[in-house]
């Protein structure tokens, strides 16, 4: 029999048995809650001689890590899946060993451990809404004896240790004659080439949270340097992102799912937020609970309250970090603290999270907080001492993620996503800090620059001999807050300076160089 070896190694994966033929992959609940549940009702699940190799989740490396141990483990004849599953990946593990797995003819250059670059091609799982992407290094038909699927998740109790136990007494491992082990399938990193940045402040204003995301994955990717965390694992980083976002519950179904995201994630998500007992074994905290329960009054509550009163406030502050446990705890909220703040009839929200996934966790935390912002306008529309004339609507959202990462092994998911944004067709966006008309006087011999906001009022002029001269005006009025708006004035400052020059007619957008 062959004992377990790792071909990629997991701190997210507890061995049990090495000579086990179960394994357990419990998705996102955490394995130590399993391993509370086992001690507390059949310790002998955790024994020496149990018939469990391990038990582990998919956070951190995920499917990809998951399928290259199972590759290199063929004695482990029973994989069997429970817990809570956020992405919809079980739909992907059980389509993967049944072979639903397509050729794209994409390919990623790839670095190796060895420091060697390769070119592969993505491979995809199917699903009946969104597929995962995997590199051709691990494919179905590479498994000779390729385990048995249990997907207990549609039970609610399936991470009941009494089926488990139920299971096993009747279970029988497989025979088959295992003379050589298969050679382990490396994992390699997607390549990233990173430019020079502020690694601090990069700030997105965006029309929907798709767009938002789309962005920021671009600049996690472009401008994260790759930072060694104290595990030692390395992620692109940045500090102090902001996204504004100026729709937030404005998305498209087809638009998610091309970003592998479905509906019913979303909504799910939402209620979670909503509920305010910690649901046990999904984690030591939850997002609901810090905001119903924990703190001994629903903190929800208070704000609808607040919300539904004929006053400016600036009191619906809510803070989800605890500072006499968390900072001792290894596992804290990233969430820690929503804004609402009411102006007329719109209620804004800004969070700030103290760390952020960007590939995964980052547009579900902000289809989440949207559903909340939209059940606390609601519930103050409906409260019976409501005093506020107005009916309040959910406005802008605004996210800090004060560390945002995007894991490079992740890279390979979002690839297409990279490729679409920097490949979009080229739009000016509306510059908040107005618009711009030109003319040129030949008496004078200087450029006019007239800036307008958007309600077309006149609010500052600029005269200048050269194009250099106003840029230097217009930088230090900060008159510009758009790079692509900023490049187009340039444009139009050297046509206008070249009609000056050689005394011709200039007409904005028209007038070209020779």
């Amino acid at each position: 029999m062959l004992d377990f070896q790792w071909a990629v190694e997991s701190n997210k994966v507890r061995l049990i048995n090495p000579q086990g033929t179960v394994a357990i992959c419990c998705l996102w609940t955490p394995v130590s809650h399993l391993e509370k549940l086992w001690l507390k009702r059949a310790p002998f699940l955790l024994a020496a001689d149990s018939p469990l190799s391990s038990v582990g989740g998919l956070y951190g490396g995920g499917l990809k890590i998951m399928l290259r141990n199972l590759h290199h483990n063929p004695q482990i004849d029973t994989v069997i899946l429970l817990g809570k599953d956020f992405s919809g990946v079980v739909e992907h593990v059980v389509n993967f060993f049944q072979g639903l797995v397509n050729k794209t003819g994409r390919k990623q250059w790839y670095v190796f451990e060895d420091g060697h670059r390769e070119e592969l091609e993505k491979l995809e799982i199917q699903g009946a809404e969104i597929h995962h992407s995997l590199d051709e290094l691990i494919r179905p038909e590479m498994f000779q004896f390729p385990p048995q699927i249990l997907d207990w998740t549609k039970d609610p109790d399936n991470a009941d240790p009494q089926k488990l136990v139920q299971f096993l007494k009747t279970y029988q491992p497989r025979t088959p004659t295992l003379e050589t082990r298969p050679a382990s399938v490396p994992l390699p990193r997607p390549e990233t080439i990173t430019f020079p940045s502020e690694i601090a402040g990069h700030v997105i204003v965006a029309e929907t949270i798709l767009d938002g995301w789309d962005e920021l994955l671009f600049r996690l990717a472009r401008f994260g340097p790759l930072i060694k965390l104290r595990n030692g694992k390395e992620r692109n980083e940045l500090l102090n992102m902001k996204v504004v976002i100026k729709n937030p519950g404005r998305y498209a179904i087809e638009e998610l799912n091309k970003r592998n995201i479905t509906e019913s994630q979303i909504l799910s998500y939402q209620a979670d937020l909503l509920k305010s007992d910690l649901i046990e074994g999904e984690s030591s905290y939850s997002y609901g609970n810090r905001l119903g329960k924990y703190f001994g009054h629903n903190l929800l509550d208070v704000v609808v309250k607040d919300l539904a009163k004929s006053q400016d406030s600036r009191h619906c502050y809510l803070t989800l970090w605890d500072n006499q446990n968390d900072p001792l705890g290894r596992d804290s909220p990233c969430l820690v603290s929503v804004f609402f703040r009411k102006i007329e009839a719109m209620v804004h929200l800004t969070a700030t999270f103290r760390s952020h996934n960007g590939a995964r966790a980052w547009p579900i935390n902000c289809f989440g907080l949207w559903g909340l912002l939209d059940n606390v306008c609601q519930r103050a529309n409906e409260l019976q001492e409501k005093t506020e004339p107005l009916k309040l609507i959910p406005g802008q959202m605004t996210v800090f993620s004060q560390s945002i990462s995007l894991d490079p092994s992740e890279l390979t998911a979002v690839t297409e996503q990279l490729e679409k944004y920097q490949t979009r067709p080229y739009k000016m966006a509306k510059d908040p800090s107005g618009y711009f008309k030109l003319t040129v006087n030949q008496e004078s011999k200087e450029i006019l620059v007239y800036r307008y906001n958007h309600d077309d009022e006149l609010i500052a002029e600029y005269r200048g001999k050269t194009p250099m001269e106003l840029a230097r005006e217009l930088q230090r009025n900060l008159a510009l807050s758009d790079i692509g708006h900023a490049l187009y004035l340039g444009g139009q400052l050297e046509r206008a300076w070249y009609c000056l020059e050689k005394g011709l007619e200039y007409v904005q957008d028209k007038t070209k160089l020779p």
